[in-house]
């Protein structure tokens, strides 16, 4: 009973595995052709099966698996395996169809795009070698995109970067967007040979991220401490851009202060700092201050370094009146002796007095009968007006024919400008100004040295010297100026104007502009005028000698020829 049902299980088995075979064979379908399989590969596979199971039940310690490579193996003993031709020798094809039976299946692969006419690769089985694909051909339309074809050539590897390349930052669109519509990159391929190649080895190396040195461990942050200060807020802001600019310690600055060191410390760095010192408040607070000195700000250790210097504020104003005066006697002194020299010129110019008279001569004859005839003189400002009378002739004025009448009998003075060129320059300069400025600066010399005599001996010895410098040059620039103010009311006198109303700027100013016309009319004017009077003479000698040249009548007058 035993024998009987074990062989009933044996048959029951080998039905089970052939039926079972059948039915995957019978539902797969070929991927190239699309065709079922054929009933008769699938007998063929049954009586490979039968075998199999003989030889099993002949030697039960042999291999049983029904891995793919065992069962390979045991199918290539199968007589219906073997081509007429070739008996031992096992047919692929039907290996591969007995295996996909036997193998799970795998997933199908997705749908090609409609019109595509790449064939569908086989599937793959483990152990098995695929059939290699016929080659595509190549599409013969020039015109053709390659969208609907499914030709594009073999494609270029795709280059990417070693590096860490910088970013370049443009606005991508995405690959169906692009293939939707008939664009730019669309129309010609990737693979086509128009396309140029960028050198991607020369990219990498401009083009890539430099490397970073490692970061080092951050550190714990320091809580900083607040600094202590007794100064309001923008003016401690000030002090410490001042103190800044002299980049040293305040101990160097407050020595320099000290010793009277003005090296570092120009007019308008003592100008700031005068402005910035301590008041009384804040020097109260800084004496009472009683802790370390390193935990106060920078602005208020500067003040305490400062208070430690005696009498810090007159150091600081001899030094810089010592500093205005220099630079005030440096500007005011070329002035003064410019315009000093302009009224000496115009008194002592011979070259002015005869073209004055002159001008007086032409004046009366032409104002004869007048109520402004018959003049002994005239003011100077008149000197502006010879261009307001006209003549008869076009373009000539009453100074132009001065000027003519110069250059045919009194040559010496066509010089008259080189006799007026200081008092050109002095033109712009105004005196009074610069006489209230030096005044005031001699005012302060004189405070400073007031409270320079109540001082301590330190700071007399110090500065006595140059503050008294300073005091001898500014009287000396006061000397000067009493000498234009004497020169001045001689002037005055010169030109028959009264002395208390006299403006040196204006007098310069008018003798300026009276050069710059006769320097115009003399150089300019009077040579046009001179070439369009020889060409009208010329003109008129040419007529004059064609009309001697035509024949004249028996009365004198010339005969015209019909």
């Amino acid at each position: 009973m035993a024998e009987q049902q074990g062989e009933k299980s044996n048959q029951s088995r080998k039905m089970g595995l052939g039926q079972a075979t059948e039915n995957l064979l019978s539902s797969m379908q070929c991927p190239n052709h699309l065709k079922r399989v054929s009933k008769r590969s699938v007998q063929k596979v049954n009586k490979c099966i039968q075998v199999y199971m003989d030889l099993e039940e002949e030697n039960p310690s042999a291999d049983l698996s029904l891995s793919p490579t065992g069962l390979s193996r045991k199918l290539q003993l199968c007589p219906g395996n073997m081509l007429p031709s070739q008996q031992g020798v096992s047919s692929s094809s039907q290996v591969q169809s007995a295996l996909s039976a036997l193998l799970p299946q795998l997933p199908a692969p997705p749908p090609l795009p409609p019109g595509n006419k790449v064939p569908l690769p086989p599937l793959l089985v483990p152990g098995i070698t695929a059939p290699s694909l016929p080659p595509l051909q190549p599409c013969s339309n020039p015109e053709c995109n390659h969208l609907t074809c499914g030709y594009g050539g073999q494609p270029h590897p795709k280059k990417t970067p070693t590096l860490r390349m910088k970013i370049f930052h443009w606005q991508k669109l995405p690959s169906d967007v692009v293939r939707q519509s008939r664009s730019m990159w669309a129309v010609m391929p990737s693979s086509s040979k128009e396309l140029v190649e960028p050198d991607y080895a020369s990219l990498e190396l401009l083009f890539s991220v430099p490397p970073t040195a490692p970061m080092e461990k951050m550190r714990p942050k320091i809580k900083k401490i607040k600094e202590i200060t007794f100064i309001a807020p923008k003016k401690s802001l000030l002090l410490s851009i001042l103190l800044k600019q002299f980049k040293c310690s305040n101990e160097e600055i407050a020595a320099m202060i000290q010793k009277g060191d003005s090296s570092k410390l120009d007019t308008e760095i003592l100008k700031q700092l005068l402005k910035l010192l301590p008041e009384d408040h804040e020097i109260n607070s800084l004496k009472s201050f009683k802790e370390e000195r390193t935990e106060l700000a920078n602005a208020d250790q500067f003040y305490l370094h400062l208070l430690e210097v005696p009498s810090y504020h007159l150091r600081i104003e001899c030094m810089l009146i010592c500093e205005e005066t220099k630079i005030q006697l440096e500007c005011l002194w070329p002035k003064a002796q410019a315009i000093r020299t302009a009224c000496e010129t115009l008194l002592t110019s011979h070259r002015l007095l005869v073209f004055c008279q002159l001008i007086l001569k032409v004046g009366n004859f032409l104002n004869y009968g007048h109520h402004t005839g018959d003049a002994g003189g005239f003011k100077i400002s008149a000197l502006l007006r010879l261009t307001e009378t006209k003549a008869n002739q076009s373009h000539i004025t009453l100074l132009h024919y001065i000027l003519e009448e110069i250059e045919k009998n009194h040559r010496d003075l066509l010089q008259l400008p080189k006799d007026l060129d200081f008092v050109s320059k002095a033109a712009g300069i105004h005196f009074d100004a610069m006489r209230a400025e030096a005044g005031a600066n001699l005012k302060k010399l004189l405070e400073i040295e007031k409270r320079l005599f109540l001082s301590t001996d330190d700071v007399k010895m110090q500065h006595a010297k140059s503050i008294q410098d300073s005091l001898d040059a500014s009287k000396d620039l006061q000397k000067e100026f009493a000498s234009i103010e004497r020169k001045k009311e001689e002037l005055a006198d010169y030109l028959c104007e009264d002395r208390t109303k006299l403006s040196l700027e204006d007098v310069f100013r008018t003798m300026k502009t009276f050069r710059e016309l006769f320097l115009k009319a003399l150089q300019v004017e009077n040579q046009e005028r001179k070439g369009q009077a020889a060409k009208s003479e010329k003109r008129k000698k040419q007529l004059k000698e064609e009309d001697a040249k035509r024949p004249k009548r028996e009365y004198g007058s010339t005969f015209n020829k019909k």
